[in-house]
């Protein structure tokens, strides 16, 4: 079993958390969830049954992990899961809230690749979450 990829994401006012997960050799499964709260709004379910064998299984379980991970984080940056009921909710109770942060100047964010124990993946995924965040 692998370690799993954790992000918090601001989408339109709203902290959305991404969880990806590797389930292990007993049980074969990449789960990816998309949390508001406590309440999850999506799910991606991964089978690697197909390849349990395959050498280098924990990289290739690990690559497939990444890419799932930051294919949800990019359906929310693009609006996919906009039309779920919770975050039409959320978005109409905070109303003013969501306005007042759109029209207020965006901070600038430098992107820190001096961290020498990142691989160039996990530098995009981070740059994908931190560029996710409405302004």
């Amino acid at each position: 079993m692998l370690l799993g990829y954790n992000h918090n994401i601001i989408h339109k006012g709203i902290t959305f958390h991404v969880q990806t997960e590797d389930s292990g050799r007993e049980n074969p499964f990449i789960i990816t969830h998309l949390f508001i709260g406590g309440n999850i709004i999506a799910t991606k379910k991964t089978s690697y049954m197909d390849i349990i064998k395959i050498n280098d299984l924990e990289k290739i379980v690990a690559d497939i992990m990444k890419e799932q991970h930051k294919k949800m984080v990019m359906e929310l940056r693009d609006g996919s899961y906009d039309s779920h009921t919770l975050v039409k909710e959320l978005v109409k109770e905070q109303g003013t809230k969501a306005q007042e942060a759109k029209t207020s100047k965006p901070e600038e964010k430098a992107l820190n690749i001096d961290d020498e124990t990142k691989n160039l993946d996990e530098v995009i995924l981070d740059y994908l979450v931190e560029t996710t965040e409405d302004k």
